[in-house]
């Protein structure tokens, strides 16, 4: 993955201004030659720094990373598929063009800095992945080639236990295949230069050690397990107690104290509409239909989690 043109575009320019600073710096008049001097060295420096930055972000976007595949096929039984079901609901957002399943992937629309893509994830685009491969990418955000996949919440999903992520595999396994396959992500120069300084990189340590999940069911423990694995974290603050602004991730409200304002039914029954009990939807950035195939239950483990006042 690499802008050769981008690049090459940077490197004349730098080139140009340099040569044009060096002739300007001969002129016998004083004036000309400091002020053409200066003229030309600013854009020298620029065009040349951003030529500096696009590489090394190159260098970022292409470096392979060295995390084993674990040799696991999953059993993918019915049970497993439809436990799988419930959480890649909570991909939706990002891997469906119309927020639900199946995971048929998405052109990202935003800044120009390259062709961004969340890959399709039926069996068109993971027919030649491993299940193994599956679980390191979802887990440790790294690709079938060995480079890191970019914006990638991985550092959510390593949390998932290792029966639900063998679910996932599950149920993505079990999906029909859905034409066309995503095409590639391309990253332009103006995206390495980005690539250079934002954290746009998905990978993780190895995990090498069991992930295992505290029994299902209306209990702190499992609360604390589906507030970690869910990503509540990335956008109500590490300590739940409100997000701040200008992260990839919506700047959500504390929710730390959520057992001081609300009822467990209260709770339960905005997560499940979207409404707080006074009619006021939730923000736009809350994506409460991610989780509507939580069960109750789910909630209710959520809601004790809170009021336990664990952060």
């Amino acid at each position: 993955m690499f802008d050769v043109v981008g690049v090459l575009v940077l490197v004349v320019l730098s080139l140009l201004f340099g040569f044009l600073a060096a002739r300007a710096w001969q002129a016998k008049n004083v004036l000309v030659r400091w002020v053409g001097t200066l003229l030309a060295a600013i854009p020298t420096l620029v065009f040349a720094l951003a030529a500096g930055l696009a590489l090394y972000g190159y260098a970022k976007v292409n470096q392979r990373h060295s995390n084993p595949v674990a040799d696991i096929t999953v059993a993918r039984t019915d049970e497993q598929a439809a436990r799988g079901m419930k959480i890649a609901r909570a991909c939706a957002g990002c891997h469906s063009a119309n927020g639900d399943l199946p995971l048929t992937g998405q052109r990202f629309e935003g800044p120009p800095i390259g062709d961004l893509y969340a890959a399709n994830l039926t069996p068109t685009h993971l027919q030649d992945w491993s299940d193994g491969e599956i679980i390191r990418a979802i887990r440790e955000g790294v690709h079938k080639d060995g480079r890191s996949l970019i914006i990638m919440p991985s550092a959510i999903f390593r949390n998932l236990s290792d029966e639900d992520v063998q679910a996932l595999v599950a149920y993505l396994r079990s999906t029909e295949p859905v034409e066309p396959d995503t095409p590639p992500t391309r990253v332009n120069v103006v995206g390495a230069i980005m690539a250079s300084a934002l954290p746009l990189f998905s990978v993780q340590p190895p995990i090498s050690a069991p992930v295992v999940a505290p029994p299902a069911g209306p209990t702190t423990e499992y609360g604390g397990y589906l507030v970690a694995a869910s990503g509540c974290r990335e956008c109500h603050g590490g300590d739940l107690r409100g997000g701040e602004a200008g992260g990839f991730a919506p700047s959500g409200p504390p929710i730390a104290n959520i057992a001081e304002r609300w009822s467990e039914q209260e709770f339960v029954n905005t997560l499940r509409t979207g409404v707080r009990s006074d009619g006021v939807p939730l923000g736009p950035g809350m994506p409460w239909r991610d989780y509507e195939l939580f069960s109750d239950d789910d909630f209710r483990a959520i809601y004790l989690y809170l009021k336990a006042g664990q952060p």
